[in-house]
């Protein structure tokens, strides 16, 4: 099952974060098979916070979706992760986006993530990887959605060093 993570991160150093959850990602979910460059974004939601650094990755597993959900919020714990603010900073956020093409809807989860057509900070690094997937619920392949979208906040990429 091919299944597609969005990291985000505005607390610490939220490049070596990401570097240090890979392995962890690999241990606990499933082999990455492909990850989107860095991006920069201003906050969305809460937005008197650090910009937020995101990405988009494409794993592996054999993991049910609620496994999934279970061992990433483990690995979200492992570095620090609080829920005290709805769209607060955090040191490392890890989101489903996608589970191959099923729609799922549980008190948990819901899957495709419901907010994804609305937020260039996860179309843009997803379009990276994946323009041509089509959204199982939208029936649109994120270059479309991309296209549509009507978020007009700045995802500018990181630029490897």
């Amino acid at each position: 099952m091919q299944v597609f993570l969005s990291l985000g991160g505005n607390l610490g150093n939220t490049q070596e974060i990401f570097k240090a959850c890979y392995p962890l990602i690999e241990n606990k979910v499933g082999a990455i098979l492909q990850q989107s460059s860095l991006y920069q974004t201003a906050a969305w939601g809460l937005q008197d916070q650090a910009d937020f650094i995101n990405q988009v990755i494409l794993v592996e597993t054999d993991l049910f979706p609620e496994a999934i959900l279970v061992a990433i919020q483990a690995i979200e714990k492992d570095f620090g992760r609080e829920r005290k603010v709805t769209w607060g900073p955090r040191t490392l956020d890890l989101d489903i986006l996608f589970v191959d093409q099923q729609n799922i809807q549980t008190a948990n989860l819901q899957v495709p993530h419901p907010h994804i057509q609305n937020r260039k900070f996860i179309l843009i690094p997803m379009h990276e990887i994946a323009a041509d997937y089509v959204h199982p619920g939208l029936k649109k392949t994120i270059a479309e959605l991309l296209r549509e979208s009507k978020d007009e906040s700045a995802v500018n990429i990181i630029p490897h060093l």
